[in-house]
């Protein structure tokens, strides 16, 4: 790690933790928490949950080859918790919050500046195209996800940028991924045809679109996929999950590494 991107992860580092460090918490994969997506597995010994566990099972290598949330969100607590309001605000179709947009998107930089090379070693090469999960009523440009993406850190790489389009699918409720709930054009599907595919998004629950749009770009002949995204959605309402949120206590802290475990090995 240069001497300028120490003192960049320094600072980024501080910041996150005046800003998100009483909300926040790292996401992390090891005993009880699923290796996909970090929720909890309800037992040490099994290393998928059960959605997981389930759509490997049915889609196999059509699903994201790794899957980066950075932080858990403390979904459905009474009050509204301020992970959930920093989530929800930010892409408010009545009154967006351009505080919330520009934390979570400091977030994305630092991440993506920080622990880059962490993320592509877990993928195995650095990603060549990028791409959002879209909206059902907010497409291309203007959904707020798109200023996650700009602020992603690209390490000198020369990253083309494509964009997915919904079908009739994505208004499904079920929560599972789906084939047809994304298209590419011809010309796009050309344009990720054997390459390896970063796909954005905010907030990972069940992962039905993140998978969905992982699906879409495998079927277009993507070589990878990995998805980044802000947070991992944890609910109050359920057993598991509460007991996940109850176990995680320490602050958030943008230099520990959101693929592996512990600090960033990255030489300073």
């Amino acid at each position: 790690m240069t001497s300028s991107l120490a003192e960049f992860s320094e600072q980024a580092r501080a910041y996150l933790f005046s800003q998100v460090g009483d909300c926040f918490t790292n996401t992390s994969r090891g005993p009880g928490r699923c290796l996909v997506c970090t929720g909890p597995t309800g037992i040490a010994e099994v290393q998928l949950c059960g959605q997981c566990s389930r759509q490997r099972a049915e889609f196999g290598v059509g699903l994201a080859d790794l899957v980066v949330p950075l932080a858990y969100v403390r979904g459905w607590m009474t009050p509204q918790h301020q992970s959930e309001h920093l989530v929800r605000r930010y892409k408010s179709p009545v009154q967006p919050s351009r505080w919330c947009a520009e934390l979570l998107q400091f977030m994305i930089h630092a991440a993506s500046a920080i622990h880059g090379p962490c993320i592509a070693a877990a993928a195995g090469s650095w990603w060549q195209v990028m791409t959002i999960v879209p909206s059902a009523t907010r497409l291309g440009a203007d959904h707020p996800v798109v200023g996650l993406a700009q602020q992603v850190f690209e390490h000198g790489n020369n990253v083309d940028r494509v964009l997915l389009t919904p079908t009739e699918h994505i208004a499904s409720t079920d929560r599972h991924p789906r084939r047809d709930m994304f298209t590419l054009s011809p010309e796009v599907a050309a344009r990720v045809r054997g390459r390896h595919v970063l796909v954005i998004d905010d907030t990972y629950v069940s992962g039905s679109r993140s998978q969905s749009a992982a699906l879409t770009l495998k079927t277009a002949g993507a070589q990878r996929v990995t998805v980044l995204c802000v947070a991992r959605w944890l609910s109050y309402r359920w057993d598991d999950h509460w007991r996940l949120i109850e176990s995680v206590l320490a602050p958030y802290d943008a230099l520990i590494r959101p693929v592996g475990s512990g600090p960033c090995l990255a030489p300073r």
